[in-house]
Formats: C-alpha cells, sequence, structure tokens
C-alpha cells in the first residue's frame, strides 16, 4: 500500500491521516426517530456535539445519504424532530437550513456540487450572495474577489486565478471550491457525503485535514463514507446504517471493519 500510495503522489506518505486533534464538547443537535418520505430512511435517532466529526456507515442502499438530504431539507421527510441548541427547527428545504446553519457537501459534485462552466470565483460565491449585495441591488465584486481569494489561500485551492472555471481542476481541487463556498455561509454544521470519492490519495489528506480544522474550530461535522478506514482513521464515532434504519453506534477508536460489517448486515 505504501508504496503504491508513493507512486501515485510521487512521495512518501507515512501516515494517511492527520492527527486527530479535535475534542468534542456539548451537544449541539438532536435528531429524533427522523423519517424520509420518499426514501429508504425508516428510523434515524442521534445527537452531534460540537467539535465532532460524526461517521455514518452502511452498505450502499441503507439510507446513508438519505441521513444527511433528509436533515438538509433536499429530500421530504415524513417524521421525526431535529433540535439544534435547544431549539426545534424544520429545515423542511434547504434555504431554511442555510439559514439554520447547515451546509451539505453532496455525493456527486460533478452532477449536484459544482457549476462546471462557471469559474472558481462564482462557485465559491453562489451560496452567500446575500452578503456581497450594495444598497440592496447590485453585487460587489471587490467583496466577492476578496472571499474567493479568501478560499483559495484558506483551502489551498491550486489554481491559475479566481476566474477559471472549475472543471478544468482536479477533484480534489473542485472539492476544496465546495467546502469553502459552504464556509462562506458560516454554517455551524456541515454535512459531508463521500467527502474524497474519487480524489487521489495526496489530496485526500488535505480534505482530511481541513475537516478536523473544522472540527477544531467548534463545528459539528458528519461524514458519509463508504470507506472504512477513512471514518475509522478521522471520526470520533461511527453510526452504522442498515436497511433505512440506525443498526448500531460505535467509538471509531475501539472498532474493527469486522464490527461495523456486522452491523451494516443487521436488518438486510
Amino acid at each position: 500500500m505504501d508504496e503504491i500510495i508513493r507512486l501515485m503522489v510521487g512521495r512518501e506518505l507515512t501516515n494517511r491521516f492527520p492527527p486527530k486533534t479535535n475534542k468534542p464538547g456539548e451537544t449541539i443537535l438532536d435528531v429524533q426517530h427522523m423519517k424520509g418520505k420518499y426514501t429508504r430512511l425508516k428510523d434515524a435517532t442521534f445527537q452531534l456535539r460540537k467539535g465532532e466529526i460524526l461517521g455514518i456507515a452502511g452498505l450502499d442502499g441503507s439510507g446513508r445519504t438519505e441521513v444527511l438530504e433528509n436533515l438538509f431539507g433536499s429530500m421530504t421527510r415524513e417524521g421525526g424532530t431535529i433540535t439544534l441548541h435547544g431549539k426545534q427547527i424544520r429545515n423542511k428545504s434547504p434555504r431554511e437550513s442555510i439559514k439554520n446553519g447547515f451546509a451539505l457537501l453532496t455525493e456527486e459534485r460533478r452532477a449536484t456540487g459544482i457549476f462546471a462552466i462557471r469559474s472558481i470565483e462564482d462557485n465559491t460565491v453562489i451560496s452567500s450572495l446575500k452578503d456581497y449585495l450594495k444598497g440592496g441591488l447590485c453585487l460587489s465584486n471587490k467583496m466577492m474577489h476578496e472571499k474567493t481569494d479568501w478560499a483559495i489561500q484558506s483551502m489551498h485551492i491550486k489554481t491559475p486565478s479566481r476566474k477559471t472555471q472549475i472543471r478544468s481542476l482536479s477533484g480534489g481541487n473542485q472539492q476544496k471550491v465546495i467546502i469553502g463556498r459552504w464556509l462562506l455561509t458560516k454554517p455551524e454544521v456541515l454535512l459531508l457525503d463521500e467527502p474524497t470519492r474519487g480524489i487521489d490519495v495526496g489530496a485526500k489528506y488535505e480534505i482530511y485535514q481541513l475537516i478536523i480544522d473544522l472540527a477544531n474550530q467548534g463545528k459539528g461535522v458528519i461524514v458519509v463514507s463508504s470507506e472504512m478506514p477513512e471514518l475509522l482513521g478521522i471520526c470520533d464515532r461511527i453510526l452504522v446504517m442498515s436497511g433505512g434504519r440506525i443498526a448500531g453506534e460505535v467509538d471509531a477508536a475501539n472498532t474493527s471493519q469486522e464490527e461495523i460489517l456486522m452491523l451494516a448486515a443487521k436488518y438486510v
């Protein structure tokens, strides 16, 4: 494995995952018996703490993605409650969810994450355009330039300029642009669906570091991934989905892939 990674990235990569430095605090999000109306999701009850990275594992079709989409309001919920900082919220639409401090990085970035023919700047500011209005009518180019430059520097995005079309970037850099876009909305809860899918090993490490840095800033982060080593490497706790339900919860530091697979097959 180490030799394959060295040949892929052109350098030694002794650690596949950064050191975990985040310290989970008090509970900020409480989800009770969430159920999707037209989806596989049958029942999800869990909590998320400030500064925590919570993983969601499971087989394809287990309802992993549906948990995030129902939580974000991009799918219709049939039942359940969502409580943020002790206050019950609805999150009936993505617009409402963004106002409530949620952000969703979707599973298929090319289909539902990026605006391929638009520039990095357009893709960065699209979710926070209201913040750049002058007099309530016109957008401030200066402010949009500044925020885009901040995202490029903070996310370590490799690009010729902010005007470069996003489709010309590598998958890892496209993903960083989307993360930067959501950070400009000042979220409290980040929902990341397959954040490193289709990304080379070197860029994965940078994404992992960004996730840990976000947790260190007090964000609550939920990560859905089909790669169990990834969940074990960066998460504090892991929820395991099976047949549209949460089949169990494990401590990432004291579990194994075998235990996760046994839970994943519980309701199959």
